[in-house]
């Protein structure tokens, strides 16, 4: 009886460790730092000027104004706030290892992104290159991970517009 029980606790721990270490795909942190309703100051507080800073531009669907910002295999894309003056994170996009997002870089196998983000995804091929994706759909938030020959190769988060 005793051995049953230490044995049923043993695979209690690693469930729970198991449930502990993945990370809801709409809650995702590049650098453990930045995610989605960051504002576009508080990115170039954390990782410096970018490469490209874009102008902002009428958006007719967001109804406001929006902004691209690259850095070196990071894009991020910011929408307005209802003031107008504000620009928050609304999707990224990452190509290089360089950028973990939330424990998922660049590089990684399938296995590490079941392990950090679930196995409830839906499969792609990407028409324009054959790649296949998983797509993780929460609610407004949508994340898309690129996998070439079982490695990733983009990792890209956002909310749905228009």
């Amino acid at each position: 009886m005793l051995k049953l029980t230490t044995t049923t606790l043993a695979l209690l721990l690693v469930t729970a460790a198991v449930s502990f270490a993945q990370v809801d795909p709409a809650k995702l942190k590049v650098n453990g730092l930045i995610g989605l309703t960051s504002t576009h100051a508080q990115v170039v507080q954390v990782f410096g000027r970018p490469t490209k800073d874009g102008k902002p531009k009428f958006a007719a669907c967001i109804g406001g104004h929006e902004k691209t910002v690259d850095y070196a295999g990071l894009g991020l894309y910011f929408a307005d706030t209802r003031d107008g003056k504000t620009f928050e994170l609304a999707s990224f996009t990452v190509t290089s290892a360089k950028w973990v997002v939330s424990g998922v870089r660049v590089g990684d196998s399938q296995a590490v992104v079941k392990a950090k983000f679930g196995k409830k995804y839906a499969v792609d091929r990407v028409a324009r290159s054959g790649n296949i994706s998983w797509g993780y759909d929460d609610a407004d938030i949508t994340t898309i991970v690129v996998f070439k020959k079982g490695k990733v190769v983009e990792i890209s988060s956002g909310y749905m517009m228009c």
